[in-house]
Parts: C-alpha cells; structure tokens; sequence
C-alpha cells in the first residue's frame, strides 16, 4: 500500500470502499470483535438495502446543521 498524499475528496463508491474495508480491518484485527460490528460488517456484505442506506448517511454527513460531528475530535488534533 502506497505512502502517498490523501486525497481531500472521495467518490461516493470510494467512501463507501473506505468504511467497508475499515470496518473489515477491525473485526479482523481484534481477537473479540463486538458482536454488533461483526453484524454491521455482515449487513455491508449482504443486505441490498446498503447503498441506499449508504447514501443516506452521505446526505445527514453532508448536512450543515447536524446536531453532531463525528470529526471534530480528529479534526483539531494536528496531523
């Protein structure tokens, strides 16, 4: 795997990609994933219904009066 700068944009294909592989690399990686993540990994490989749910959350990530940023810790923390 590259080294290489981010990109400040992603599709939504690549976002999508982005939280798959993620939610993916936890479960792996931890010897007693929490039951509720291995179900939401399942759902991203099984349920039909992901891409409109994934759009969705694309559409409240988007919206400029959500009543929280998931973000703002990671935002100011100065990589």
């Amino acid at each position: 795997m590259s080294d290489a700068p981010l990109p400040e944009t992603l599709t939504l294909d690549d976002a999508f990609r982005a939280a798959f592989y993620m939610t993916e690399q936890y479960v792996a990686l931890e010897d007693e994933p929490d039951v509720g993540l291995v179900l939401f990994e399942q759902y991203l490989h099984s349920d039909p219904a992901r891409w409109e749910d994934w759009k969705t959350a694309v559409r409240r990530a988007i919206e400029h009066d959500a009543p929280t940023d998931p973000l703002t810790e990671n935002l100011h923390r100065g990589e």
